[in-house]
């Protein structure tokens, strides 16, 4: 066809590329200008039919930009020959999947040769012939992985506190119970870790019923309706109260507090409590 995928030549980075390969039946203008990276691939099979390699017929400008730091053409080109087998061994066995079974698919992936994360959606629209539309997700994927270390260093932090503490999530699914509360309630982590419906009150009252940590979702109105004293400090909520059910039933008075755990935009991702004996206090200010 003799066309080549080119940016605006006023644009920095200007990608030049070989002519495309013949790609009968497709329309070439409809791939060049989206925005994911379209590669259209020749399947290379075995004596047996299993793919062993493909071969690039067609790339876009946007394929051209994920791939720029190698700094090679891609046009008649193998897979295998550009990037090694381990790099594409996962791209392969996709392709044997999506052409045996006629159905497309779609993976995320980490591509070694240009250090980048890809959602791939993947598709075999007539013999012998395989497309791929990459999205770059590296920034998103770093941003998890991130947020995923940050989350492990709270949840480290939270297994030693001093205090019994839970936290919950937006749904109120239990996704920290520290070491302090395993000691005062009986029940281990893995026990409840992922369950909600007011699971984690159980181990304080022996049923399923809304505690401290539950009245940060509530209004002002409501939350004076489940507490005869609640105290609140910005959005943190304070309380005391005996619990019969803990440490195997001996009961002890225990001061409360319940905060709102928020992300950066300052949406409520869930809740956090922490729980203190405070039966010997107790005993000392109030003598019997």
């Amino acid at each position: 066809m003799g066309r080549k995928p080119n940016l605006n030549p006023n644009e920095e980075g200007r990608i030049e590329s070989e002519e495309y390969g013949p790609l009968p039946g497709l329309d070439y203008q409809f791939f060049e200008y989206m925005q994911e990276g379209v590669t259209v691939y020749e399947l290379m099979r075995d004596e047996a039919g299993e793919i062993v390699d493909l071969v690039i017929t067609y790339a876009n400008l946007a394929a051209y930009r994920q791939r720029k730091s190698l700094k090679k053409g891609l046009i008649g080109k193998s897979i295998i020959e550009l990037y090694g087998y381990e790099a594409v061994s996962i791209d392969l066995k996709k392709a044997n999947e999506v052409v045996n079974t006629g159905r497309g698919t779609k993976y995320d992936t980490y591509f070694a040769p240009v250090n980048k994360y890809f959602s791939v959606t993947a598709f075999s629209p007539k013999e012998d012939l395989y497309i791929t539309l990459a999205t770059d997700i590296t920034k998103q994927r770093k941003a998890e992985e991130e947020m995923q270390i940050e989350r492990q260093k709270l949840m480290d932090i939270i297994e030693f506190l001093p205090d019994a503490t839970f936290v919950i999530d937006e749904n109120k699914r239990v996704i920290a119970w520290n070491k302090a509360i395993e000691e005062m309630t009986g029940t281990l982590k893995e026990d409840i870790l992922g369950k909600g419906e007011y699971a984690y009150s159980i181990p304080f009252y022996g049923e399923k019923r809304p505690i401290l940590i539950d009245l940060i979702f509530l209004s002002e109105k409501e939350m004076e309706d489940k507490y005869a004293y609640v105290k609140r400090e910005g959005k943190t909520l304070f309380a005391e109260v005996f619990v019969n059910n803990l440490f195997g039933g001996k009961g002890a008075y225990v001061s409360v507090k319940a905060s709102p755990l928020c992300d950066r935009e300052g949406n409520l991702v869930g809740s956090i409590e922490t729980v203190r004996d405070i039966t010997e206090l107790r005993k000392e200010l109030c003598p019997k």
